[in-house]
């Protein structure tokens, strides 16, 4: 007969009602007679019974018949043929194994008779097994017509047979619970553990005599009482105990345990581990729980605990990008972590005995392969970057570090790694190589662009500057206003023309030093000769009003510099002291020798700069608010602060609007 829609779900139906049967059903005998009809008219069988082997003999313990069938149940003639007779039978169902198929295929002439008799075309049996033995079957026959047994039935069928003999089982162990609840007492009464009973007829409580002391109470000071047991109970825990009690009684859960906290006399809570077992009367109906209570509250802080230790593990497993793996030295897996699923795709079972070097990227095969070599042979540690083929073909990058298993000789047996994914990492770094390369080419571009410019605008400059100069040598036959006029014109223009030049030549050196084409050129000067030179030199002319005052304070040292670069830096400061304290007292250079270094101070007492600009000083083209009358690039102090760096000094700046600046310069006498 073929199976059609209606079958299964007669089938799932009939499992199912047997199935509720074995959980809910107090009688055995009612519970067994309950499943072998809810599974005979479920499958369309024509009998179904249980046989039970009792010692020699097989019992007819169960048995549902469909309307007009012969009935076996009272029959006295089964014996132990089937174990004497049949044993290739017996030792299938020994070995848990389902029997079924048509009679008149069976060659066990015996077999096919006693079935015949019985008027059977097809069967089928099902070993039920308690304790892990063969204790009997289940039978299913058809007589009136073939039935063709569907696998996936047989299976469910044979898995239901396993419930009935655990049914019986547990049935076994009650009984037994009875017989020896004496016992059970005198135990309980003499161990840590208490016991209790819950009459569910008057909701009284018994108590065993060590049950208060687990709360810190004694026997007098215990009341017997279900509401005793409830006002100890913590407030967040007798909800959900109570509702667990109401389902267990009323059938609606498998079981009554768990823990929660009670309430000890001296305040504090404990844990309580509890347990209870249903008893019913014959009818079926609940009358009575019995149950247990441990003092769990140390195991529940050891279980904290351990709780919090498997939570940082998980943490860092669950975290950790690595796979941890484990090599014959041949490079074969023989351990692989379930990480890595994640990163190349693979199930860690799809890598063992598979060697690491066939999913090795070509290019980089010779170089890991050589490196594996120098590792096995002496190499302690070793770390590679490499690329590895992935499930689904594409390459990543790994970093491996490796690290050598030893015998108990000491001898390289195996090979742990532990590899990582860095693709983004490598990825990265070829972008910053990228961008830096190209950052080169623009700072040679711009080089070349300052270079050019610089050299470009000098000409034109150069030709601007020595025509105003022609045009004063030219006014000499002028009457003295219009000499006067020209001379003012020529002066604005010599003037921007110096303005420019300086830019230009600010933009140079700038340039120059951005693409680190300025080389120190070290030597040994003679400090106080030079700065009373280049005072001379550079400041002591028309072009500066007054004098500069130079102080010198300590024993001259030996100063090792680069004399062209430390003359650009003093320059630049000593005419910004002069530039912006026009009408002022003069600056002020004052040397200081100290143990380990020198400290030159220029001070001015000039305009200053505004407070909240000081944090700019030292940035390209920046110029204070109160200096747009005067002239300047925003390129000195930037270049001032580049070279101080460069000769290994500092440079400190304490300024205040309208009082003045002071700059102190501090360079070691020894440059590395």
């Amino acid at each position: 007969m073929p199976y059609t829609t209606s079958t299964t779900k007669n089938h799932l139906l009939g499992i199912s009602i047997a199935n509720s049967a074995l959980l809910k059903e107090h009688s055995i005998e009612a519970t067994l007679n309950t499943c072998l009809k809810a599974l005979g008219e479920s499958h369309n069988v024509d009998r179904c019974y249980i046989l039970k082997i009792e010692k020699d003999t097989i019992q007819y313990c169960n048995e549902w018949c469909h309307a007009g069938i012969h009935s076996f149940l009272n029959n006295s003639n089964l014996k132990s043929e089937i174990c004497d007779d049949f044993p290739e039978m017996y030792a299938k169902l020994a070995n848990d194994e389902p029997l079924y198929g048509a009679v008149k295929e069976c060659n066990n002439h015996s077999f096919t008779k006693i079935m015949s008799d019985r008027s059977v075309q097809t069967y089928l049996l099902t070993p039920i097994f308690s304790k892990s033995k063969l204790w009997g079957w289940v039978g299913y026959e058809n007589c009136s017509q073939e039935k063709n047994w569907d696998d996936e039935q047989v299976y469910s069928l044979h898995l239901l047979a396993k419930n009935i003999g655990i049914r019986i089982n547990q049935n076994k162990i009650f009984a037994k619970l009875c017989d020896n609840l004496d016992y059970f007492n005198f135990y309980i009464q003499r161990s840590k553990r208490s016991i209790w009973e819950l009459d569910l007829k008057t909701n009284t409580v018994r108590f065993s005599p060590n049950w208060g002391k687990m709360i810190g109470y004694n026997t007098i000071e215990i009341t017997h009482t279900y509401d005793f047991w409830k006002k100890n109970v913590h407030l967040e825990d007798i909800v959900r105990v109570e509702e667990e009690l109401k389902n267990y009684i009323l059938n609606t859960s498998d079981c009554y345990e768990g823990v929660y906290r009670m309430k000890h006399k001296n305040g504090h809570f404990i844990w309580i581990k509890y347990n209870g077992l249903l008893k019913k009367n014959s009818n079926g109906k609940p009358i009575k729980i019995i149950g247990t209570h441990i003092d769990v509250n140390e195991l529940k802080e050891k279980e904290r605990q351990l709780q919090l230790s498997e939570e940082k593990f998980k943490f860092i497993a669950d975290n950790t990008s690595d796979v941890i793996c484990q090599h014959s030295i041949d490079g074969k897996y023989s351990y692989v972590s379930n990480s890595i699923k994640e990163i190349l795709g693979y199930e860690p079972i799809e890598m063992i005995d598979k060697k690491a070097f066939d999913f090795i990227h070509p290019d980089d095969y010779k170089v890991i392969f050589d490196a594996h070599a120098e590792f096995i042979k002496g190499q302690k540690t070793g770390t590679s970057t490499y690329r590895f083929k992935k499930k689904d073909t594409t390459y990543i990058w790994l970093e491996t570090a490796a690290k050598h298993i030893l015998n108990e000789h000491n001898e390289v047996v195996g090979i742990q790694t532990s590899s990582r994914d860095v693709s983004e990492r490598i990825k990265a770094e070829e972008e910053i190589k990228t961008a830096l390369l190209k950052e080169r080419e623009l700072n040679k571009m711009k080089s070349r662009f300052v270079a050019m410019a610089s050299h470009q605008f000098r000409t034109p400059l150069t030709v601007i500057y020595s025509n105003a100069e022609l045009m004063e040598l030219k006014t000499n036959h002028f009457d003295k206003k219009t000499i006067h006029s020209i001379e003012n014109i020529t002066s604005r223009i010599k003037k921007e023309v110096d303005r420019m030049t300086e830019l230009m030549n600010n933009i140079l050196i700038f340039g120059k030093y951005e693409s680190k084409k300025i080389k120190k050129e070290i030597k040994t000067i003679n400090f106080n000769t030079y700065i009373k030179t280049l005072i001379n030199t550079y400041f002591n002319n028309a072009l500066h009003e007054g004098s500069i005052q130079l102080k010198i304070k300590g024993k001259k040292q030996v100063f090792h510099t680069d004399e062209t670069l430390l003359t650009h830096i003093l320059t630049n400061l000593i005419s910004n002291a002069f530039k912006y304290s026009v009408g002022k007292s003069n600056p002020i250079v004052t040397l200081t020798y100290l143990e380990h270094e020198i400290i030159i101070e220029i001070i001015d007492f000039g305009i200053g700069i505004p407070e909240n600009e000081t944090q700019y000083l030292f940035t390209s083209f920046f110029r204070a608010s109160n200096t747009n009358t005067i002239i300047g690039s925003g390129l000195g102090l930037a270049i001032v602060k580049q070279f101080t760096d460069f000769l290994n000094g500092k440079i400190e700046i304490q300024t205040k609007e309208n009082i003045g600046t002071k700059i102190k310069l501090i360079f070691p006498y020894e440059q590395n």
